[in-house]
């Protein structure tokens, strides 16, 4: 048996090749009466649409890719991707655009990604973990594809077709800085997030802006947002500054890490060491003590973001997103001495 066509479900609806077309392709200008027949007739036959003619006819492929770079490092250990993934799979509920998953972390990942994307198999694409020396953002030089990125902006953004949706990096670590100040806080170190990230570079200059004059080095350790390196991160610190009474963490993951290092340090939190987070992940609750930290909406990042690839697919102009933060108070930073609290001010 042949695979029955456009034509032949026309014939058994009773209607044209044109009104099928319109049925397939959502068009509000046909009668209840022709499009109920249609459907019968693609039910009869067991129509399916050609999606390589459509595309051909249509430009357009139905599909979106999201790329993650060094997703063996992130996509299986961070629940930060599986948040972003589900918001846009909230995203795309009730459309027919099918999803591509772009994975990229090496040489040749990043070379046989931006092949793939050349050749014209999506019609856009959303980047959840853009860096600052992204190869794959610079190989899209000249790409007609409308960009997303999740996340702020990295200094490779190509020209024209591109767009954030992010959250405000800043503003929350100040957040987080100006509580652990109201707590007594004197001496706050930061771990903070991969060297080659956009955000970890914002959340960084952050706390660089807000210690100001009395910005140190010794007090700044990066980590890879695991909670092994905060652990790593945190002994390091404490061996070279032992004077640190709260430390900032840009990841609720470095931030359980940063737990366990004090913990085998004998020490207490929040009585020795107050602890902050950042991301506001379920592990948050679960730590002991429950911890301290920046909520960052995450999945509505990703809801976010198929609104604005969606909308720069259908000829608008969509603007930037930048979605707020909220600090969550719980046990891990507590009110220190009354000293403390009278020989700190904040600093803004």
């Amino acid at each position: 048996m042949t695979r029955p066509t456009i034509t032949d479900v026309a014939n058994v609806a009773g209607v044209s090749k044109g009104t099928v077309s319109r049925v397939l392709n959502d068009h509000s200008k046909v009668s209840d009466s022709a499009r109920a027949a249609v459907h019968d007739a693609i039910e009869q036959l067991g129509y399916r649409t050609n999606v390589h003619a459509r595309s051909l006819a249509t430009g357009l492929n139905d599909a979106i890719a999201l790329i993650i770079a060094d997703a063996r490092d992130q996509l299986f250990r961070d629940p930060t991707f599986f948040e972003l993934i589900e918001g846009v799979r909230d995203g795309l509920a009730g459309t027919k655009t099918n999803l591509v998953l772009l994975m990229g972390g090496t040489e040749a990942e990043d070379r046989r990604t931006v092949a793939y994307l050349d050749a014209g198999h999506v019609d856009g694409l959303i980047h959840l973990n853009p860096y600052l020396d992204d190869p794959i953002t610079e190989g899209l030089a000249g790409s007609p594809l409308p960009i997303v990125f999740c996340g702020p902006r990295p200094p490779l953004a190509l020209p024209g077709r591109n767009w954030m949706v992010t959250i405000q990096h800043r503003e929350g670590v100040l957040q987080a800085l100006a509580h652990l100040d109201a707590q007594g806080a004197e001496t706050i170190a930061m771990i903070g997030g991969h060297p080659r990230g956009v955000s970890a570079e914002v959340r960084h200059d952050a706390y660089r802006e807000w210690l100001g004059d009395r910005y140190d080095a010794e007090l700044y350790e990066p980590g890879d947002y695991s909670s092994e390196s905060g652990r790593d991160a945190l002994k390091r610190l404490l061996d070279r500054r032992p004077d640190i009474d709260a430390v900032f963490c840009a990841s609720d993951r470095m931030a359980r890490g940063a737990l366990e290092a004090i913990r085998n340090r004998g020490l207490a939190v929040p009585d020795d060491l107050l602890v902050m987070g950042f991301d506001d992940q379920r592990l948050a609750a679960g730590t002991k003590p429950a911890l301290n930290t920046i909520h960052q909406p995450i999945r509505q990042v990703g809801r976010t973001a198929i609104a604005t690839l969606m909308a720069a697919l259908s000829g608008a102009s969509p603007p930037d997103t930048v979605l707020p933060t909220t600090l969550v108070v719980r046990d891990s930073t507590g009110v220190k001495t009354e000293k403390s609290r009278s020989t700190t001010t904040p600093r803004m």
